[in-house]
Order: C-alpha cells, then sequence, then structure tokens
C-alpha cells in the first residue's frame, strides 16, 4: 500500500538536494549554466513511490514515457476527463491531487518522455517544476500527449467520501440570480426572489398535502427552464426556454443515486395524456464545522423533475466542446476592432478552457466570420466549464473563438457536467428511466450544474396548469441532528455574524446633546435577532462604555454583557431553528373533512407564539386569528376551509417561523399507492373524483424512488429542511472590505493572529507584513489586504495553496487588482519584479483572511518564514536580516497589555 505523503517527502527531500548540488556546481565554476535535475525523471520518481510502499517489480523501465503500465500493476488508474489549465505560463492539470503522476510521452529532443509526481503545490520530477508538470517550453509549445495517474488501494474509481472528509463546505444558491449568471446578495434576497412562487411551499403545498421540500419554476427563474422536445411544450410556451443557466448543486458532496429518463413521461388525464419529467439526482453530503463528530451532520440534497435527456439532445447540433485553450474576444470588442477588415487585432477577453461547453449554430451567418488572419470564428455562448478549470470569462456570454482545425467539435450528448462520470470507459453506464443506486458515487462540488427546470403538467379540474420547475429537498437521517443545531463545539463563536436580544433585557437612552447615555424604565419584551453587522457601536463620551443600537427597539443596551449574545452562523437552535417529528396516517392534511390536529396545530402555535411576542401595533390582532384557528382545530369541527389554513401556515410576515422549523416525517418518495398511509388520501378520491385517483395512484407508482436506493439507508421517516433557510445560514460569508485597508486594519487582524497562534507567530507575520507592504502602507496592501501575494494559478486559489483555502473557504480570496510591481527588497528589481508592466495580485476580503494563509504557509515550511521571498539560501539569509532588524510594534504593544 502506498503512503503518499511519505513518497511526496522523499521526492521533496530527492529533488531539493539535487538542485542544492546543481547550484554548488554553477557557483564553483564546473557547470556554465544552472542545471535543472539530472534528466533522470523516472528514477526520482520510481525511487519516491518504492519509499512509500509501492513494489519494485517490473520497474526497470528505461523511458519515462512507458511507465504508465507499471503503475496500473501498482495500483494506480488513469483519471480520466482531465484537462490542461494555463495560467500565466504555467500548465496544471484540472483535478491534479498531491501524489498524483503524470506520465508524458515523448518531445522533439526529448526521446523519453518525462515523469513527474504533484507533491500538492508544485510538480516534482528530479527537480521542482515552476511552470507545471510540463518540464521544458518543446512540450508546452506543442501540447504533448499525456495520462494522469491516481493511486487507489481498492483500484476504485471513487474519490474520498464526504463522509471521512471533517470540516466545513462549500455551499451555494441553488439558481443565479439572473440569465447572466449573477449572485443573489444574500439569504433574504433569494427568498424574496422565490416569494413569487405560487406552488411548492415548504411543509404543507398549496393542495393541502404534506410537502417536504420547495418548487423553483419558470414563474420567477425562466433562466434556468430548458425547452425540450414534446409537443405540448410549443403549445404552452411558444417561445422556448434556453436554459442559459443550470440548476446548481448546493454544497460539495458525492452523487449516490439517479434517475435520467430518456423523455418525458406521460399519464393518462380527462383533459389527455399530461407529461412530466421524473429525473432526479440524490447527492450526499457531510459538514463538520467543529473538531469531533459531535459537531457533524450527514443530510442529503434532491434535486427532482430536472429535464429529461431528450431536452439536450434536441440542442445537440449546437452544443460543441473546446477541443484546447483558446483566446476568446468579446462582442464588442470585436465589433470595435473590426478584425474582418483591418490589422487591428480586438482586446483579449480571456481565455476559453479545454473542454468548455459552448453553444453555437454553425449555419448562422450572424455567428460566423472570417479573421484577417484567415481563420474561421464563431461566436459561441459559454455554457459550462469543465471540472477542476475556471476562468475570467462569464458563463452566459456570447465570445469569438476561433473553430477551425478542429478547435471545437459537437458535445457528446450535451447534459449536465456529472453525466460525463457514466459515459465509456466508466465501470457503470448511464442507465434510462429507471432509479439508479450507485456502487461508485463520484465527487459534486457546490455550484457545478446538476441539470435544468423540466416540463410539467400537472392536473387540475378540466385541464391542466403547465410550468417549467425543480423541486429541491434538504433531509438528513442522521442522529445527531439536535445536536449539531446547538453548536456543540462552539464553533465561530470568535467571529459572530449575528445578536440575539431576549425579553427583559435592560435598555438605555442617548442623550444627543452630551453624547452620554442613560437607564431607561423600558425593557425589551420580544426576542430579536439582528445581523452584527448592521448592528452600530456606539460609545459614551464621558464614560467611554460601549453600547448596541437596537433600532427595532429604538433604544440601545451595554456591550460586552452575557446578554445579548453574540452568535455564530452555526448557532442554528439560538438562530430559530427548532425540530418537530410528525407521524401522520395520510400525507393528507387539510382535506377540509378533518380537523388537522397534532402535528399541523404545533405549527399553528409556533405561528400564535411568534405574533404573540410580535409588538408592531399593526399586527396586534393576528395572534388573536391564530388563537381562533386553534380552537376551531379543537372543537372537532367537520368543516373548515383547508385555504384559510394554509395561508395562515404561510404567512409572510412570520415566514422564518415555518422556514425554520425543521421536521422528522415519512417521505411521500418511499411509499407507493399501496401502502396505509395513502389510502385516507386515495379512498376520498375514490367517490368523488375517481378521474383524480387514477391519475395519483399511476403518479404515486411512477415516481416513489426511496427504497431502490440500496446503497444508503433512507426513510421511511426523515428530517426534512428548508434547503435556503437551513443550507443558507451556513454559507460562508464574505466580510467585503469596503474602501482601502489601513493600517489599524492590520494592527486589529494582527491582534488576532496574537491571540489564536501565540507571540512568536505574531512577531514573524507582523516583520513580514511591514517588509512587503511598507509598513501597512502601500497600494497593493490598501487595494488587497495582503503581502503582495501575485496571481499565478486559476480562482479561486489563484495559484496558491488550494489545499488550505478548501478547508478554510472563509478566507479564500475574493479577485485580483493589477499595478505595477515595485523593485523589491534588493532595489535592483530582482527576485521576480517586474517593474515595466502591471502584475496582477490576489485581493482578500479582509487582512485577517491573508494573516491566517501566512501562517499556513510559515507552519507548512516547518517555520522557514523566509521562503515567502526565495527559495535560494542567500537570499532567505538576506531575508532574514532585514526581517530582524524591523521592530514589531504592535506584537510588542499586546504583549504589554497582556502582562
Amino acid at each position: 500500500m502506498l503512503d503518499k505523503k511519505i513518497a511526496v517527502s522523499v521526492l521533496n527531500t530527492q529533488a531539493l538536494v539535487r538542485a542544492k548540488i546543481n547550484a554548488e556546481n554553477f557557483k564553483n565554476g564546473i557547470d556554465k549554466k544552472l542545471k535543472y535535475g539530472e534528466s533522470k525523471c523516472a528514477r526520482y520518481v520510481k525511487k519516491a513511490l518504492i519509499a512509500g510502499g509501492v513494489s519494485a517489480k517490473n520497474s526497470g523501465i528505461e523511458s519515462a514515457k512507458n511507465y504508465g503500465p507499471w503503475l496500473i500493476e501498482n495500483n494506480f488508474r488513469v483519471v480520466d476527463n482531465v484537462t490542461t489549465v494555463r495560467s500565466g505560463g504555467v500548465f496544471t492539470i484540472s483535478d491534479q491531487q498531491a501524489g498524483d503522476v503524470v506520465v508524458i510521452q515523448a518531445a522533439p529532443h526529448h526521446v523519453h518522455g518525462h515523469m513527474a509526481m504533484f507533491n500538492g503545490t508544485h510538480w516534482v520530477s528530479d527537480f521542482f517544476q515552476e511552470k507545471g508538470f510540463y518540464p521544458a517550453q518543446v512540450y508546452r509549445d506543442q501540447n504533448i500527449a499525456y495520462k494522469l495517474y491516481r493511486y487507489s488501494d481498492n483500484n476504485s474509481a471513487t474519490q474520498s467520501s464526504p463522509k471521512t472528509q471533517k470540516g466545513k463546505i462549500n455551499i451555494v444558491w441553488p439558481i443565479h440570480s439572473n440569465k447572466r449568471g449573477g449572485e443573489f446578495k444574500n439569504q433574504e434576497d433569494i427568498l424574496s426572489h422565490l416569494d413569487g412562487e405560487s406552488t411548492g411551499q415548504y411543509i404543507i403545498g398549496r393542495s393541502g398535502m404534506w410537502h417536504g421540500g420547495i418548487h423553483i419554476t419558470e414563474a420567477t427563474t425562466p433562466w434556468c427552464a430548458l425547452s425540450g422536445k414534446s409537443p405540448f411544450e410549443a403549445i404552452d410556451f411558444p417561445v422556448p426556454f434556453k436554459g442559459e443557466q443550470a440548476i446548481r448543486c448546493m454544497a460539495d458532496g458525492e452523487i449516490v443515486a439517479y434517475r435520467v429518463c430518456k423523455d418525458y413521461l406521460s399519464l393518462a388525464w380527462e383533459a389527455g395524456p399530461l407529461s412530466f419529467s421524473g429525473s432526479f439526482v440524490l447527492v450526499k453530503h457531510y459538514i463538520q464545522p467543529g473538531e469531533t463528530e459531535s459537531s457533524g451532520l450527514h443530510f442529503y440534497t434532491l434535486y427532482m423533475h430536472l429535464a429529461p435527456y431528450s431536452a439536450y439532445e434536441s440542442g445537440s447540433e449546437v452544443q460543441w466542446i473546446t477541443q484546447d485553450t483558446l483566446k476568446a474576444f468579446s462582442e464588442m470588442d470585436w465589433l470595435t476592432a473590426k478584425l474582418t477588415s483591418d490589422k487591428t487585432s480586438p482586446q483579449i477577453a480571456g481565455r476559453m478552457p479545454k473542454g468548455a461547453r459552448v453553444e453555437w449554430n454553425p449555419a448562422d451567418s450572424n455567428l460566423n466570420a472570417t479573421g484577417n488572419n484567415h481563420r474561421k470564428y464563431g461566436l459561441v455562448t459559454l455554457k459550462g466549464l469543465p471540472e477542476e478549470t475556471s476562468s475570467t470569462l462569464t458563463l452566459g456570454q456570447r465570445y469569438w473563438v476561433v473553430v477551425d482545425n478542429h478547435n471545437v467539435k459537437p458535445a457528446p450528448g450535451a447534459g449536465p457536467c456529472w453525466w460525463r462520470h457514466l459515459l465509456p470507459p466508466a465501470k457503470e453506464g448511464m442507465v434510462f428511466d429507471k432509479t439508479v443506486s450507485l456502487s461508485l458515487p463520484f465527487a459534486i462540488k457546490a455550484g457545478d450544474p446538476i441539470g435544468h427546470m423540466g416540463y410539467y403538467q400537472a392536473p387540475k379540474e378540466g385541464g391542466y396548469e403547465a410550468r417549467y420547475q425543480v423541486h429541491i429537498e434538504c433531509t438528513s437521517m442522521d442522529e445527531n441532528l439536535e445536536k449539531f443545531l446547538t453548536n456543540p463545539e462552539k464553533v465561530g463563536e470568535q467571529n459572530p455574524l449575528w445578536l440575539k436580544y431576549s425579553p427583559g433585557l435592560a435598555l438605555y437612552t442617548k442623550d444627543v446633546s452630551t453624547g452620554t447615555f442613560a437607564k431607561d424604565t423600558r425593557v425589551t419584551t420580544r426576542t430579536g435577532i439582528l445581523p452584527l453587522k448592521k448592528v452600530q457601536t456606539e460609545v459614551d463620551k464621558l464614560t467611554r462604555q460601549e453600547y448596541w443600537q437596537l433600532r427595532p427597539e429604538n433604544a440601545y443596551a451595554l456591550k460586552g454583557q452575557a446578554e445579548p449574545q453574540l452568535l455564530s452562523q452555526y448557532d442554528l437552535a439560538k438562530l430559530g431553528f427548532r425540530t418537530e417529528t410528525a407521524e401522520p396516517v395520510s400525507f393528507d392534511y387539510l382535506d377540509g373533512k378533518n380537523q388537522p390536529t397534532g402535528f399541523f396545530r404545533s405549527l399553528i402555535d409556533s405561528l400564535y407564539q411568534a405574533a404573540t411576542a410580535d409588538t408592531r401595533t399593526s399586527h396586534a390582532l393576528v395572534k388573536h386569528n391564530y388563537q381562533r384557528l386553534m380552537d376551531k382545530i379543537d372543537s372537532g369541527s367537520d368543516r373548515y376551509s383547508p385555504m384559510e389554513y394554509w395561508r395562515a401556515l404561510h404567512n409572510p410576515d412570520y415566514r422564518d417561523v415555518i422556514q425554520k422549523t425543521i421536521v422528522k416525517h415519512p417521505s411521500d418518495w418511499y411509499f407507493k399507492k399501496g401502502d396505509a398511509i395513502w389510502q385516507p388520501f386515495l379512498n376520498a378520491l375514490k367517490k368523488e373524483a375517481p378521474e383524480w385517483k387514477k391519475y395519483s395512484e399511476d403518479f404515486l407508482d411512477r415516481m416513489a424512488w426511496m427504497q431502490d436506493v440500496t446503497t444508503e439507508r433512507l426513510g421511511p421517516s426523515l428530517w426534512h429542511m428548508h434547503a435556503i433557510m437551513f443550507l443558507g445560514t451556513m454559507i460562508s460569508i464574505k466580510k467585503r472590505h469596503s474602501g482601502l485597508f489601513t493600517v489599524q486594519d492590520g494592527k486589529e487582524a494582527l491582534r488576532k493572529i496574537y491571540d489564536k497562534y501565540g507571540k512568536d507567530m505574531s512577531v514573524i507575520v507582523e516583520r513580514m507584513f511591514r517588509i512587503e507592504t511598507k509598513h501597512f502602507t502601500s497600494g497593493q496592501y490598501q487595494y488587497c489586504g495582503a503581502p503582495g501575494m501575485e496571481v499565478h494559478g486559476a480562482p479561486p486559489a489563484y495559484g496558491w495553496s488550494s489545499d488550505f483555502f478548501l478547508q478554510h473557504p472563509e478566507y479564500q480570496p475574493i479577485g485580483i487588482w493589477s499595478k505595477k510591481e515595485g523593485r523589491g527588497l534588493s532595489g535592483q528589481g530582482g527576485n521576480s519584479q517586474v517593474t515595466d508592466k502591471p502584475k496582477q495580485f490576489v485581493v482578500f476580503d479582509s487582512v485577517e483572511s491573508s494573516m491566517e494563509y501566512i501562517v499556513y504557509y510559515i507552519n507548512k515550511h516547518g517555520g522557514n518564514y523566509a521562503r515567502w521571498y526565495s527559495t535560494q539560501d542567500s537570499a532567505q539569509k538576506l531575508y532574514r536580516e532585514e526581517c530582524g532588524a524591523i521592530k514589531p510594534r504592535f506584537t510588542n504593544e499586546f504583549s504589554e497589555v497582556k502582562s
């Protein structure tokens, strides 16, 4: 069995030793130029792998290019569908992971090819390859063929399962805010957007039935709908939907089950057959923000009623895949430069990576042109990027790219990117029209396309209601859920996002004329939760005591007391999330005859409690209405208005109460028509609406899927959460810094480093920042909040350690900034300083984020902070001397106060 850490460590050591020998040989005049390695790449990689536990059997191979079979003998596998990613002259491979080995074929003057291993930051052979996995320019110029190999001790194609990965995970909204790929600003923004939906409300749907998810339809989000081949679609929606944006996977995880319908399903109805989609994807996730499993939660997200396979087939003639990294020109720049008639060339908008999915109609003359270089160009719409790659280009935008010489090829079946895992040579190929429980789940990331809304004809009296929709659920079978809600390890308490006050909190008033505060006679009479970033702090000019301004109370509260509480985004219980358990005899809660006692009444009671605590005069009577409804439920009356009850439940003034209710409830995806829980509903239809009964029975049997997922323990009852409310609360909030970063920002961030890591680390970080940022005053620092971190890779890590940012997404960079670089420490523009043209630097949301990365970097390199400046010993010595001469004023101040 291979120990990747040992193999990587051995290879790093070998390469470092060789680098020192080469440097000494060059310094002493033995070599006329500084050598890289010793032209024995395969030997170095092989020795490292053998040291890590790989068998030496059959390893006597002469050429690096021929080591593929030996790797496979030792439980390596070929990683399929990878692409070459080029950024700033550095060539990387999509999805490259520490311990991966690349085998490259021969190039001119390099007859043996090349072999290298990725150590997590660099490709290493007999030298550290600063320009990526290709070892020389001739390889890069000619895009020499290669294969990426990954070790798997069970010889399976699976990646690490989310259930074994500790840490926070990336979470995104399931939809974009517009067809151009915009993002919703916050949770309230997307919830307000979805208030426009008339169907599929959480817990109880419009029909009065249990509904464990939410619907998103073309009524609010038409850019996620995709028209297909059904003849009824053109009648109901004459203008076809283009699917400019896809429904997105909400969190990092793995696909464990799916059903891809070849075409729309059809059921008989009195007005004629009705079409609907039964396609779905089930994704399993695990989040553990704390150090132990007590703070962890396994959960699932379900995406139901996705567009069928045929919807993508219908557009396959205009779906293409780029076969190389291509220069992309914006429509406007292309038009301005008039490339087809003048010699001037347009500005390059960016580079479209190999494997990008684009939409282009070669028959449309408006989308085709010939450049002054006599190449054929096409105006393509960027629809998707390959896994593990990114681009500065915007999804949904149109760009001119070269389309001749097989630079683009027709997409194989098109469709969401996760389909590629089911295409040959996958062990489990795509199966149509049945629920597939994957024995080899595959990873999917937050934001990856899941599919598009499918066409759906819902029956109604005398006809049907047509729409495009996706049904999204968030569920869990984890017995730890209720403990998870309490944030047992108090994760995030040092970075609170919310302020919560309870009834009985003493209030204070401010004398504007004197700037002083006095205790009021009033106290709070309700619970309030406010975003901390919107709560202002004011200081008593006389006593210097700080106060929180509570705008809803038109008063102030003392700061620094036990109340108000400052809450983390993981303090879900304190933020209002609560649990209910229901054991119903029927999924039909509001039938108009049987009063909904038990679970439904409990929901109404929770709304009554919220209305009772509501101090708004305009809402004074609402609690009485809820009391009236509870009295009616308790009376057992056999007549009531289901719509009245439903509207009371979905009162927008108390929306959060219902959406923060987590319900353990039987799943309607688990049971079929013959099961007892459906009988009250179906028996009522038997006499009153036989047509409805027949349709409902057929629908239930066609749609049930949960018992077919044999690889997961699901049902019959699961915890159900409102996907947007529950997951959205745990989205990593990027606190974008307003204005320029200041010296005070640096001091406050350093104080957190001091408190967290101690004085010694604080001294190092402060000295590094002072030397790199001109004592927190350089332009680069003011705009970026970082010590000169140059962009040398693709986002989101921009070439820096992706491992760190995956583990700590809250510190992830938010963009780039361009500026000409200074002359550097030497004063001569050395150490890669480029002073004659702009360089790009990484931008952070806070100085704390970049300082946390510096701490990680220092620890990663065994405390050798000088490596930040250079890998050369002489340069590191100079850097240490310069740093040592700098007085760490802030750290000394912290130390004096603490002592």
